[in-house]
């Protein structure tokens, strides 16, 4: 009996992280982002138009902060302002941009 409870809170345990992972989108996890944003730096290198990359994005995309996230990456990158970056650049960049926000949203207030 004592095996089977064991047995049974072993799996409770690591069942719960993984329901939890499920849970999270694209948009709370900055080093997907990152990689999002190296994507569509080598779409933006190889001549794919913005139009083109909101709409790839609206294809693989479908939860509304997932696909502000990746809009807003679209957004900047495509920016005629923004500085020509390479992928490795704009994924650096945008993990980088992710942390920080994510820290400063952690901190507690004093």
């Amino acid at each position: 009996m004592k095996r089977v409870v064991v047995s049974a809170l072993l799996a409770l345990c690591i069942a719960q992280p993984a329901a939890q992972a499920v849970a999270q989108t694209v948009s709370d996890q900055c080093f997907a982002l990152g990689d999002i944003a190296g994507q569509v730096a080598s779409w933006h290198a190889h001549k794919k138009t913005k139009a083109q990359a909101l709409e790839q994005a609206a294809r693989y995309y479908k939860d509304p902060s997932d696909r502000a996230a990746v809009d807003a990456i679209i957004e900047k990158i495509y920016s005629p302002d923004a500085p020509h970056m390479t992928p490795d650049q704009a994924s650096m960049a945008i993990t980088s941009e992710c942390v920080n926000q994510h820290k400063g949203q952690a901190s507690p207030a004093q």
